[in-house]
């Protein structure tokens, strides 16, 4: 064998030992850079997390605390607050910069709110520096709003006419949806509701002994369901809600995109007061709008009324004794009428009387006033803007601009030396002698005396001269049978007039007055009232009595994509993008009109809804009041104030002809069923089923069974600015929207 010389076998092990010894040392280098490293990283994770808990810590102890009470931007605790305490006994870290707003939702008139906090934390690093670690959280929190109610009721009472202090839930009412009350529930002894969703009473009431306060035929299955097998309860307890609350409909009206006044002939110095109607009727593509003047009954007779001839001759201020024209052309156009702006008068009336003092002591800025001819076929309504003496012999009134409207054939004026009268006929005194209506009584359920008012709960007016027995013209009309009639008459305060929808939410006020709605929403809207309105009495300006503002359901009020049912598309299925609010300063009132069933069903039959129903000071209820059945109870009773009918009927509703008395003979008066998908909220139980027991002691009775549910679209799209929930301190009662970190880099 082979040896290797000695130089290569002696120290041949050195270089290994030098390479293995330089790895060795990499190796451990590495690791204790290794470990150093992980140490640091370690300390700065822990203080990321301090940092988070205490940003959170602000956020809830804090931030969610302020957000539902502030009306700005606001930003607390700049310097910071230490927050807890780590095992050192030192902090865990401090928040600050507490930022609260609120900004709008897109696409949505409601706010949500939101708040942000940072919190901070130190540490120090192995080399002994500070460092300081920053973490900020935010949480975006939206209100909660009354339409997400099936069904609220402030107070478990009854609200309307003839209220005999009870009312319940019975038989036939099903309410699909979420239900709360801050009252006492009731329950009637002849039959049970079906709820199908949560039922809340306030812990207050409970406290107080109360939230049942009669189970009736019930018990406690009527809050039980079947749920995966298992019988659990839908009944909870919360705190009370405010109602109404703080913002209730300010915000609506503050952010009207049009306002109809409706208070324009209201409260003038010594006169009695003509009041204004108004209707809204949905279409495609928008809505149309009229106004109307009326009064409500009892009805002054009109002293300010003279006879004349007229003056087809004269133009300009110049008119022949005894005669009147307008002025200055006094030119009749065939298919237009007349479109002057003033009307001249002789100072002598055609019983050559001087009354040039009196026309100008009882005609004042804002009268209407009418001149027609002996059998009405004929006549002029305008609103008086000035009236002025010419001469000794003559008087000018103006007239306002837009208000001259001429009634009658357009293919003939008045006739020369044609006998005319000119009546103001908004200066009565007394009653009217060739009005039947007065030789009723109640037409107010309070004291008729100086001081006192119509409540919001009592009988509210629904009448018009133009709705009457014979109709306008003795054509028996209405606004559903001849609405041209109607739309034209000369109880036109303003013409019937299209408004687009445009392509925002639109918020209707309507001012000072009632308003009638029906028709078909395409759109998103809220219609908005005031609470009340005073006016000084037809019958006696002395007296100053309140008209509500009542919103007046008179026909099917759906939206475009509803089934033909009423029943609006669920979320699940598409839902839809059109939405209504009613908020009302008074109550929400199914009107007695024929299309929902008027008279026992003789010419239609239910109403269906699609809305979020708000009423303020009264409730969501049926106009039973003014229809009497068979001795239950007539006008002329004797029951004194706060009776529940006044015999509506002949000579003040053309559902009675003129040869039929004012009395409904009938047994029954029930009008169908309530189809309702949306939301209800009312101050007190409005009554929408008068039967056994009670005033009315007839089965089955007058009014609606309800079939409510509740329309989910409405989580998603409330009505534009719809009222949000308050507590009992008066915050905004909010849910939270959403939550997460903003990067501090």
């Amino acid at each position: 064998m082979m040896k290797l010389p000695r130089k290569y076998k002696s120290g041949s092990t050195a270089p290994l030992a030098v390479l293995f010894t330089m790895v060795s040392m990499s190796f451990t280098v590495a690791y204790l850079k290794n470990t150093f490293s992980q140490a640091a990283m370690e300390k700065y994770r822990y203080a990321e997390w301090r940092a988070l808990y205490s940003a959170e810590a602000g956020l809830n102890d804090v931030g969610v605390v302020i957000l539902p009470q502030i009306v700005g931007d606001t930003t607390l605790y700049s310097d910071g607050v230490n927050f807890g305490q780590d095992e050192l006994g030192g902090a865990v870290g401090k928040y600050k910069d507490i930022h609260a707003w609120t900004e709008l939702i897109p696409n949505s008139t409601r706010k949500q709110y939101v708040v942000r906090s940072t919190g901070v934390s130190e540490y120090q690093t192995t080399s002994g520096n500070d460092v300081e670690v920053e973490r900020t959280v935010y949480t975006s929190m939206v209100p909660q709003g009354f339409e997400e109610f099936m069904y609220f009721t402030d107070q478990e009472a009854p609200i309307g006419p003839g209220n005999t202090g009870t009312v319940n839930f019975g038989a036939n009412d099903q309410l699909e949806g979420k239900v709360h009350t801050n009252g006492d529930i009731a329950f009637s002894n002849y039959g049970c509701p079906d709820f199908s969703g949560s039922v809340t009473i306030t812990n207050e009431a409970v406290d107080a002994g109360g939230g049942i306060g009669s189970w009736g035929a019930c018990d406690e299955g009527v809050f039980e369901e079947n749920v995966g097998g298992e019988t659990v309860s839908i009944l909870d307890t919360v705190d009370a809600i405010i109602f109404p609350p703080d913002n209730s409909a300010e915000v609506a009206k503050a952010n009207a995109t049009r306002i109809f006044e409706a208070d324009d002939m209201i409260f003038r110095t010594g006169k009695k007061d003509t009041l204004v109607m108004t209707e809204v009727n949905f279409v495609p593509g928008g809505y149309w709008v009229a106004q109307w003047w009326y009064l409500i009954p009892p009805v002054g007779s009109p002293p300010a009324e003279f006879d004349y001839v007229w003056d087809e001759e004269n133009t300009g201020v110049n008119t022949n004794a005894s005669s009147l024209h307008l002025g200055p052309s006094n030119v009749f156009t065939a298919g237009v009428g007349y479109s002057d702006n003033f009307i001249v008068l002789s100072a002598f009336d055609a019983l050559g009387n001087n009354v040039q003092d009196e026309i100008i002591n009882v005609t004042e800025i804002g009268d209407i006033i009418r001149i027609e001819n002996n059998d009405g076929s004929k006549a002029l309504s305008f609103s008086a803007n000035s009236v002025i003496p010419v001469g000794d012999d003559r008087i000018l009134v103006s007239i306002q601009e837009g208000t001259l409207n001429y009634f009658g054939s357009l293919e003939e004026g008045f006739l020369h030396e044609e006998s005319v009268k000119f009546v103001n006929t908004s200066a009565p005194t007394g009653l009217a002698s060739d009005v039947e209506w007065n030789n009723f009584r109640y037409y107010h359920d309070h004291q008729d005396n100086l001081t006192s008012y119509c409540e919001a709960g009592r009988i509210q007016h629904f009448d018009f001269e133009y709705w009457n027995a014979a109709g306008i013209d003795g054509s028996n009309c209405d606004i559903f049978s001849c609405p041209d009639i109607i739309y034209e008459s000369e109880y036109v305060y303003m013409n019937k007039t299209f408004f687009s929808k445009g392509s925002s939410p639109q918020i209707l006020y309507i001012k000072g007055g009632q308003v009638l709605v029906r028709g078909v929403i395409d759109g998103q809207y809220t219609i908005v009232t005031d609470d009340f309105t005073e006016y000084r009495r037809h019958d006696d300006n002395d007296k100053i009595d309140r008209v509500w503002g009542n919103i007046w359901l008179i026909d099917d009020l759906v939206y475009l994509d509803s089934y033909g049912s009423g029943a609006v598309m669920h979320p699940e299925d598409g839902g839809t993008n059109h939405v209504l609010g009613l908020v009302s300063g008074g109550s929400v009132i199914i009107a007695n009109t024929r299309p929902n069933g008027a008279r026992g069903r003789q010419y239609g039959s239910n109403i269906n809804i699609n809305a979020a129903i708000l009423a303020m000071n009264g409730g969501f209820i049926a106009h039973y009041w003014q229809n009497t059945l068979l001795g239950y109870h007539d006008w002329n009773d004797g029951l004194g104030y706060g009776i529940i009918a006044d015999g509506r009927g002949g000579h003040r509703n053309y559902y009675r002809s003129d040869g039929q008395s004012g009395i409904y003979t009938g047994g029954n008066d029930i009008r169908g069923t309530v189809n309702l998908w949306g939301s209800v909220t009312q101050f007190k139980r409005g009554y929408m089923k008068r039967n056994y027991p009670g005033p009315y002691n007839v089965s089955p009775g007058v009014g609606y069974d309800k079939n409510y549910h509740y329309d989910w679209n409405l989580k998603l799209r409330p009505p534009p600015y719809f009222p949000d929930l308050q507590s009992t301190n008066n915050s905004v009662i909010l849910k939270m929207a959403s939550y997460g970190e903003i990067d501090n880099d």
